[in-house]
C-alpha cells in the first residue's frame, strides 16, 4: 500500500459532502420535468457502489408513500409492468446485470432514466435501446472508483426524484446532510483524536469477522454499505443483519463458534427512528450473545433530518473501513479480484 492511495481515498470519504452538494448541478437534471407518480413504483438497477444511493434514499422515499425499490440482478423482477419507473444506474456505464435490465425495461415498455459517466448506458441513453426512444440521463463526472462517487450518485438520483416530482424537501435534505457530513469529518476524520469512533472501532475489528447489526429503516441500508466497504477498502469479510428479524434465527446460529469467540466482533448500527421495542430486542440480544462475541460496539447516528442521520452511518463506515486498510497494510484503491472477474467474463463472451 501507498500512502497516497491511502490518502486519495480518505480525500474522497472526507468530500462526499461537496459531491452531495454538487448533485444538483450535474449535467441532464435540466432536462428532467415533473411527471404522474408512477404507478407501478420506481426501481433503481444497479450493482456495487452504483446500487445503494437507491437503497440508501428509498426508507426517505417510503416515509414519503413513494414504493422504491432495488434490483441487483439481471434481467428485471417479473412483476415490473410499463408503469414502473426504472433508473438505470451505473458509474462506469458498462455494467452488464445493469444493462440487461435496460434491454429488458426497454422491451416491457417501461419509463427509463439513467445515471452513468458514460459508457455503453450513456449511449443506450443516446439512441435508444434496441430501436427504442432515447431517454435521459444524468453524468457522473468520471475517473472515480464507483463506491467513491456516492455523493454524486445519491446527489444525482434525490435531486432527479426532486425533479419528478417524486420526492418532496430533497433541498433542505441535503443541506442538513451536507452540514452533518462536514462536522463528521473533525469527529471522525484523520486529524480526530485516536479514539474517535471509527479509530477505536478498526483497531478492534482488525483480523477478526464482522458482523453488523442493523436496527432501523435509517440503517438498514448503511449496513449493506459499510459490508462493501470494508470488502473493499479493507480487504476483510463482514455479514450483515437486520433487527427484528436477527432475533428469529440469527442469535441461536453462534452457539457452536462460542470457544472461537475471539475471531468475531459484532457492531450495532442504530439511528433515531428505531422504536423502543427495537431499543428493547437489542438490549437483550447484546445480553444473549455477550458470550459469543470478543466486543460489541455499537455507534449511532447524527444529524436532524432522515438523509443526514443515513449519512452519517455511511461516513462512519467508509473511515472505519479506511482505517482498516491501514491497520491491515492493505492498498484500500485497487479491487484486483473483482477486475480479474469482470476479464474473465467478457473473454467468455468473446
Amino acid at each position: 500500500m501507498t500512502e497516497s492511495d491511502l490518502a486519495t481515498m480518505l480525500d474522497f470519504v472526507e468530500h462526499m459532502s461537496d459531491n452531495l452538494a454538487a448533485g444538483s448541478d450535474l449535467e441532464g437534471l435540466d432536462a428532467i420535468t415533473s411527471t404522474a407518480s408512477p404507478a407501478g413504483g420506481v426501481l433503481v438497477c444497479g450493482m456495487g457502489g452504483s446500487a445503494i444511493a437507491g437503497d440508501l434514499l428509498s426508507s426517505v422515499a417510503a416515509n414519503q408513500g413513494l414504493r422504491m425499490a432495488v434490483w441487483r440482478d439481471y434481467g428485471l423482477p417479473g412483476w415490473v409492468r410499463d408503469d414502473t419507473l426504472v433508473i438505470l444506474s451505473s458509474y462506469s456505464g458498462n455494467t452488464e446485470e445493469t444493462l440487461s435490465a435496460g434491454r429488458e425495461a426497454a422491451a416491457r415498455g417501461c419509463t427509463l432514466l439513467a445515471i452513468t459517466s458514460g459508457g455503453t448506458l450513456s449511449r443506450y441513453a443516446t439512441e435508444g435501446i434496441a430501436g427504442g426512444a432515447p431517454f435521459p440521463w444524468i453524468r457522473l463526472p468520471g475517473t472515480m472508483p464507483p463506491r467513491a462517487a456516492l455523493g454524486y450518485g445519491l446527489g444525482a438520483q434525490a435531486n432527479l426524484l426532486s425533479r419528478l416530482g417524486l420526492l418532496k424537501g430533497v433541498e433542505a435534505e441535503i443541506k442538513a446532510a451536507v452540514a452533518t457530513l462536514r462536522d463528521g469529518v473533525s469527529r471522525l476524520g484523520p486529524a480526530a483524536a485516536d479514539d474517535s469512533p471509527a479509530k477505536v472501532a478498526a483497531r478492534r475489528i482488525l483480523g477478526r469477522m464482522l458482523v453488523v447489526y442493523t436496527t432501523s429503516e435509517e440503517s438498514h441500508a448503511t449496513g449493506l454499505r459499510l459490508k462493501a466497504q470494508v470488502n473493499e477498502n479493507g480487504k476483510s469479510p463482514a455479514m450483515v443483519v437486520a433487527f427484528p428479524e436477527l432475533d428469529h434465527n440469527e442469535i441461536v446460529g453462534w452457539e457452536v463458534l462460542r470457544p472461537r469467540r475471539d475471531d468475531f466482533i459484532l457492531l450495532i448500527l442504530r439511528s433515531s427512528d428505531e422504536t423502543p421495542r427495537i431499543t428493547r430486542r437489542v438490549d437483550v440480544t447484546r445480553e444473549l450473545l455477550a458470550d459469543e462475541f470478543h466486543d460489541i460496539l455499537e455507534f449511532r447516528a447524527t444529524g436532524d433530518s432522515a438523509l443526514a442521520r443515513i449519512l452519517s452511518l455511511v461516513q462512519f463506515g467508509d473511515y472505519l473501513s479506511c482505517y482498516l486498510a491501514e491497520a491491515a497494510g492493505v492498498n484500500p484503491m485497487p479491487v484486483s479480484r473483482i477486475d480479474v472477474l469482470k476479464q474473465r467474463l467478457q473473454e467468455t463472451d468473446d
